[in-house]
């Protein structure tokens, strides 16, 4: 019984750890300041650069804040929607004397958006979307994050909500606009930072079957060398009868 009972806690420990681990710090949110408008990129790649916060790169979570409407009604789009994020370094070519969305490091392909909503979010996480130890962020402060919708049919209609100002990390005003010709800074009569959410670790988290292997091997041991030790006291430790049969030896001999 007692064995199992350690087992278990043993299992809970390494949970417990693991999920420790897991914790992400935010490092952009604009989740906050809803500006109440509405973005349409109609089937052009947008992007908004944003610059992070603190020191974690291991990317755990990313959300962000999208609608979707249609002329055919409100539970289903007349034809066949989808969704692209894509993750850039800004170290494309210049425009205007700013460097462009350039080497890409995520790219989702595309994803299909089920029905129409007033608002909805499309989150990625480690172990789904990401690597299980998080998606490594190569830049040290700005990267430029992008959607791209499709829509099949011209009933449907999808877009980015808007909101400012960003309350963790910064976020410029500006957003990039690939026609398909190439990357342009466009500008709009509300600041364009789209509703984001990025959360990450400082260390890559560690693959959960991998660590908890490893802390249950560690209890194991430990447990094993408890038992050594304690039969080692077992074998080296004196009976009331020889504890006399000493004490008797040593006043005799003078000690």
């Amino acid at each position: 019984m007692k064995k199992i009972r350690l087992l278990g806690f043993a299992i809970s420990c390494a949970s417990l750890t693991t999920a420790s681990i897991a914790l992400a710090d935010t490092i952009y949110d604009n989740s906050q300041n809803d500006l109440l408008a509405r973005f349409n990129p109609g089937n052009f790649e947008v992007g908004d650069e944003i610059q992070l916060s603190g020191q974690a790169r291991y990317l755990t979570n990313f959300a962000f804040e999208f609608w979707g409407e249609s002329a055919g009604g409100r539970d289903l789009f007349a034809g066949e929607v989808q969704a692209r994020i894509r993750f850039y370094q800004n170290d494309g070519p210049e425009f205007n004397g700013y460097g462009t969305p350039g080497s890409t490091f995520y790219d989702s392909g595309w994803l299909t958006i089920d029905r129409p909503t007033p608002r909805n979010t499309l989150r990625f996480s480690a172990g789904e979307a990401f690597p299980e130890s998080g998606l490594f962020i190569p830049v040290d402060i700005t990267m430029t994050w992008s959607v791209q919708f499709q829509r099949s049919a011209s009933a449907d209609t999808i877009g980015l909500d808007l909101y400012s100002p960003v309350v963790q990390g910064a976020s410029f005003p500006d957003y990039w606009e690939n026609d398909g010709t190439g990357w342009q800074l466009k500008n709009n009569v509300v600041p364009m930072d789209f509703a984001a959410l990025l959360e990450a670790s400082v260390v890559a988290v560690p693959e959960s079957s991998t660590f908890t292997f490893s802390i249950l091997v560690g209890v194991v041991l430990l447990f094993g060398l408890s038992r050594l030790r304690r039969r080692a006291l077992a074998q080296n430790s004196v009976s009331p009868q020889q504890r006399q049969i000493t004490k008797k030896n040593a006043a005799f001999s003078g000690i």
